[in-house]
């Protein structure tokens, strides 16, 4: 898994890069990683009939940068990258800050997307204008929607992205730091794969932290696509019930919007999707 990915190349000159792993012959899921996170935060293990495509959104990982990216532009370099690898449909599995982009495919390209899973999702800027979102929110994600209301997406980009990985990101450091950052229920999850999630984190830097950057920007910016248009598909939302990144009333927000099933997993955290990798992506590929 941690070999060099696909590069998916774009007219204006950029690539994505892409691991397509798992049965050639299987339900396809596009899998749509976190920040700051890459392709490899996916659990290592393949799961039969499945094919996965786990994609490194621009500036992430190995695909090139693209200052100014919005939800729109990804949505249509997974367009991209769907076609290179011959996929016509493919289910979408979001973790955390992935799912405003899997949702945003959906709904700017809904005839290539059959079933959206959101796992832990973090929520758009504007969905904090909904009670139940700013009060479940921590701390740290308050402050960032205050600053988003008050500030140029840049702006806020230039203040945060420099304090989402150390520099330079060894694996000490960013050991350190995850384990500060992480909810109860961390160790469990992440139990029999040590160092895998620091692992994927560092690979967000690969090719420099103009990625993190624009990670934040796209997150402090009002969506140029209404993701409320992806409600015609089939969603299914899980949310770990002691999860403080993405509290539970973030994926109640997504299902209100989208129309979806919600899950709350108890005693479950931001790392819920590892130990339930197998459970959630067959839930996506079955009709």
């Amino acid at each position: 898994m941690v070999g060099s990915p696909l590069l998916v190349p774009r007219d204006d000159g950029r690539s994505l890069a892409v691991d397509d792993d798992g049965d050639p012959r299987g339900a396809p899921v596009l899998y749509l990683h976190g920040t700051p996170d890459s392709r490899l935060s996916r659990h290592p293990s393949p799961v039969p009939g499945v094919r996965l495509l786990a994609v490194d959104r621009p500036g992430i990982g190995r695909s090139t940068s693209h200052p100014g990216r919005t939800l729109g532009s990804v949505a249509d370099d997974l367009v991209a990258v769907l076609d290179a690898r011959d996929v016509e449909r493919a289910a979408v599995l979001a973790w955390s800050a992935g799912a405003p982009f899997g949702v945003a495919l959906a709904a700017r390209h809904p005839e290539r997307v059959t079933t959206v899973g959101l796992v832990a999702p973090l929520v758009p800027i504007t969905a904090y204008a909904d009670a139940a979102v700013r009060t479940a929110a921590g701390p740290g994600r308050a402050l960032f929607a205050e600053m988003a209301g008050e500030m140029a997406p840049d702006d806020v980009a230039a203040e945060v992205a420099p304090y989402l990985l150390p520099d330079p990101a060894t694996p000490e450091l960013v050991a350190e730091q995850m384990t500060a950052e992480a909810d109860a229920a961390r160790p469990r999850e992440v139990a029999g794969l040590p160092g895998h999630l620091e692992a994927a984190t560092i690979e967000a830097v690969a090719l420099g932290r103009d990625g993190l950057h624009q990670e934040v920007a796209t997150q402090a910016a009002v969506p140029d696509v209404d993701l409320a248009a992806a409600a015609g598909h089939r969603v299914v939302v899980w949310s770990g019930a002691v999860d403080e990144v993405s509290p539970p009333a973030f994926g109640r927000w997504w299902a209100d919007l989208l129309g979806g099933d919600h899950v709350v997993v108890p005693d479950a955290g931001h790392a819920l999707a590892l130990p339930r990798w197998t459970e959630i992506l067959r839930t996506i590929t079955t009709p």
